[in-house]
């Protein structure tokens, strides 16, 4: 009987551990989806302002370019425009940042940030263009270097909480 109890402790602390883990590794994804998607839109940003490449086309080109589930972002807005039934820009973005919010580690102002710029998506010239794009790249960046300062103490307590929150769970069920 005591064997079959210190398997059970053993599972739970497991759990918890690997759960908190878990969690600690998500920090680091978030920064690195930061990074990848302010790669991204100078990627976007040329194809529309010096290669004046449509808005579907430079979003198809932008989703090969990125990798992770950046790329969903461009290739789900991509896949909604070309579809062609009627669908402005800012509801393909809309659509675009739905299936990222799903597939990634972001933040939901990261979102927001990225919704922000749905209205103004192919509605201005190419110089408009690369003021919003410029414009969310630092923004970006400015959201890429708070992830990356809060990776060290929220990766600690993240990983350290899950084997503590294991622990007590045993406690309170001895």
């Amino acid at each position: 009987m005591i064997w079959l109890k210190s398997v059970g402790i053993v599972l739970i602390v497991a759990g918890c551990g690997a759960w908190g883990l878990f969690a600690a590794r998500s920090l680091e994804r978030r920064a690195d989806q930061l990074r990848e998607l302010r790669v991204s839109l100078g990627f976007l940003e040329k194809e529309i302002t010096f290669m004046f490449t449509p808005l579907s086309r430079a979003l198809e080109k932008t989703a090969v370019f990125c990798q992770g589930p950046v790329a969903s972002l461009f290739s789900e807005s991509s896949r909604v425009l070309q579809l062609r039934q009627g669908v402005t820009v800012d509801e393909a973005w809309s659509a675009g940042l739905n299936y990222l919010q799903i597939c990634s580690d972001l933040a939901k102002a990261d979102i927001l940030l990225l919704q922000s710029a749905a209205g103004q998506l192919g509605m201005s010239d190419a110089a408009e263009q690369k003021k919003l794009f410029q414009l969310l790249q630092e923004q970006l960046h400015f959201q890429e270097e708070r992830a990356r300062a809060d990776i060290d103490s929220g990766k600690r307590v993240r990983a350290y909480g899950g084997f503590i929150m294991g622990a007590v769970v045993v406690l309170l069920l001895l």
